[in-house]
């Protein structure tokens, strides 16, 4: 019991973090076990749970045990309710468990924190320059259109006019 509280001290965030990468890994190879058995021993240490339990939802899912996976899910969520992928990903196992309420309710959930957290994406400066040009094309067309309309008023003002 000592040992394994000096084990728990000594592994550090790096550590999980590369556990989590191998874990990856091997989930991509299919060697599901030993992913698991790897998440749930970096597990013990408190670090990074929801990302573990998030990876093991995943494992879980691949491995077509969905009750596990659901299980995994719910617990990123305890630890992180704003985890969006965690709700999105509960969605998917409960409609494929014919939940559809329960789907319909973490996928609205899902779409709900996505509006409320977007995901910040770094643009590179051309993809920036590109964003200000269809940006400016769009301010055009928009005070060409207006321009368009109040020409088209004004002739029609004084045609009904004339009359």
């Amino acid at each position: 019991m000592v040992e394994l509280e000096k084990e728990k001290k000594n592994i550090t965030e790096t550590d999980v973090e590369s556990a989590l990468i191998k874990a990856e890994e091997l989930r991509r190879q299919k060697h599901y076990q030993e992913a698991i058995n790897l998440l749930v021993d970096v597990l013990q240490a408190g670090l990074l749970k929801p990302r573990i339990y998030y990876r093991l939802g995943n494992i879980y899912y691949d491995m077509g045990d969905l009750d596990r996976a659901e299980y995994a899910y719910k617990r990123v969520i305890e630890f992180s309710p704003e985890h969006i992928n965690a709700h999105y990903n509960l969605s998917v196992v409960y409609k494929k468990k014919g939940m559809v309420e329960e789907s319909v309710k973490y996928l609205r959930k899902a779409y709900l924190l996505e509006l409320k957290y977007p995901k910040k994406s770094q643009l590179t400066n051309e993809q920036k320059l590109w964003a200000r040009v269809i940006a400016l094309k769009q301010f055009i067309l928009i005070v060409s259109i207006i321009i368009a309309v109040s020409f088209v008023l004004r002739y029609l003002s004084f045609i009904l006019g004339r009359r």
